[in-house]
């Protein structure tokens, strides 16, 4: 009987050994790995580092990190739903998996973000060729229920050097990297180097002046006359933004919108160029179009149009003398929000045009995409393409062609009396560009009505300083 006794005791403290042991082991597989890929999770992906970097030595290989972030994976969870977003990431996870070597290991550090760690990595031309085949293995599309889902994606890596001995800075590096990888077109992979950081630091510090400067009032306004080439009068502004970001340093629009673009920033300053505009322009006498550049993340903004309509409203301006200068590559996302907003705007009777066109049959045909009321077509792009010896011949076939879909043409880059030679003979209406007209403040603006060989006269280079409110 004791015999008996003690056995029992014995199976029981056994099994009772067992089942913690399988719900420690529980407790560290939810602790420790992504439950709906199953792959690991940050925390896994910590604890390797820093044990890999704690055992490495001055001989030791480098360990390479790919950081990889699926592109439109919002989009597919906004009009598939969830269910769809889940499927598509358990696929690209398993595909993951599936494409790993010895020595790879991939982890999912949340949202539609991968990891994958390789220890002992060979140089960077073999992990590039690593990543185009990863990409083409990874990256196709997923069935499901609702159809083919279209995948893609980018890549930044990074690997170890004396500098990197955490974690944290190991995927700010690869973060850097796919960051630049993302600016580049379809499934894309870019390494760091030291210079990304540079820039990084570089375009910190002129964010965090640009919000300054906002609050300070140090951006204005210039309008850039738009002239007839039959009678060489204005025919209307385009607004041009302006930054004071110093006593000695003046930038032009084109030398920070990137960067207001990519920090959100375009948000603020594109309202505040809006009811400026439309406030100066309801003063003038002539009654001048204006045309204001409308950045590609303002459109996805579904609330954009009505934003418009307000500040129309609030200013008294006419809609018909507003143009929206929008990119040719709006619609790439979020599609369905850009063209409404762009339908419910045209409904109201305010003009769209489109610019940063190719300077190509293809580029130009491309503006029946979303409807389009002008076309702005660059000069010197033409130039380049053509050359000087077909450059009228070729801008009398893009205009021809703008013709044929009924598109008015406004030619921007006209710079010197050569320039307007060649558009005129060519047929171009409207030029725009340094030749036809200085820099404006917002005082003259709407006391400039004489034709451009008068305009020198006329113009003020000092623009007034406009608050932002």
């Amino acid at each position: 009987m004791l015999v008996a006794g003690l056995g029992y005791r014995h199976d029981r403290l056994a099994r009772q050994i067992q089942s913690e042991r399988a719900v420690t082991e529980q407790l560290r597989q939810a602790a420790y790995h992504d439950s709906l890929t199953g792959l690991g999770n940050r925390h896994a992906l910590s604890e390797d580092v820093e044990r890999i970097i704690r055992c490495r030595t001055g001989k030791s290989p480098p360990v390479a990190l790919l950081l990889f972030d699926l592109d439109r994976f919002k989009y597919i969870n906004d009009t598939m739903g969830h269910a769809a977003g889940d499927l598509v990431l358990k696929v690209l996870a398993e595909r993951f998996k599936t494409y790993c070597k010895p020595g790879q290991r991939v982890y999912r550090l949340g949202g539609d973000e991968f990891v994958l760690l390789w220890e002992s990595a060979p140089g960077t031309k073999t992990i590039s060729s690593f990543c185009d085949g990863l990409s083409a293995f990874v990256f196709r599309p997923v069935e499901s229920p609702a159809g083919l889902i279209e995948t893609a994606g980018s890549i930044g890596f990074a690997v170890t050097d004396d500098r990197v001995v955490t974690l944290s800075e190991l995927l700010k590096r690869a973060d850097l990297a796919l960051y630049h990888a993302k600016d580049k077109t379809g499934s894309t992979h870019c390494f760091f180097t030291h210079e990304m950081e540079d820039n990084h630091r570089h375009r910190q510090q002129m964010e965090a002046e640009m919000r300054e400067g906002i609050a300070a009032g140090a951006f204005h306004l210039d309008y850039q006359p738009v002239v007839k080439t039959s009678t060489l009068s204005v025919s209307g502004f385009t607004v041009r933004l302006r930054w004071s970001r110093s006593e000695e340093e003046d930038l032009a629009q084109e030398d920070f919108m990137a960067l207001a673009e990519a920090s959100g920033l375009i948000l603020p300053l594109g309202k505040w160029m809006l009811e400026r505009a439309l406030t100066d322009a309801g003063g003038w006498a002539d009654k001048a179009d204006i045309t204001l550049p409308v950045s590609a993340i303002q459109l996805r903004d579904p609330a954009f149009a009505q934003s418009v309509l307000d500040a129309l409203e609030r200013t008294g301006f006419e809609p018909g003398r507003l143009i929206l200068d929008v990119e040719s590559n709006a619609t790439r996302t979020e599609a369905a929000i850009v063209l409404a907003n762009l339908e419910k705007l045209r409904e109201k009777g305010i003009k769209i045009a489109v610019s940063e066109l190719a300077a190509s049959i293809a580029g130009l045909s491309m503006v029946r995409a979303f409807p389009v009321d002008r076309v702005r077509l660059d000069f010197s792009g033409i130039r380049s393409l053509a050359g000087e010896t077909r450059l009228v011949q070729m801008l009398t076939l893009f205009l021809q062609l703008a013709s044929t879909v009924e598109t008015p043409v406004i030619l921007t880059g006209v710079d010197s009396e050569e320039d307007l030679k060649s558009a005129c003979a060519a047929g171009a209406e409207q030029v725009q560009g340094a030749y036809t007209g200085t820099r404006l403040s917002t005082l003259h603006a709407s006391r400039f009505s004489k034709p451009v060989k008068d305009q020198a006269q006329t113009a003020a280079k000092a623009p007034s300083v406009l608050k932002i409110a």
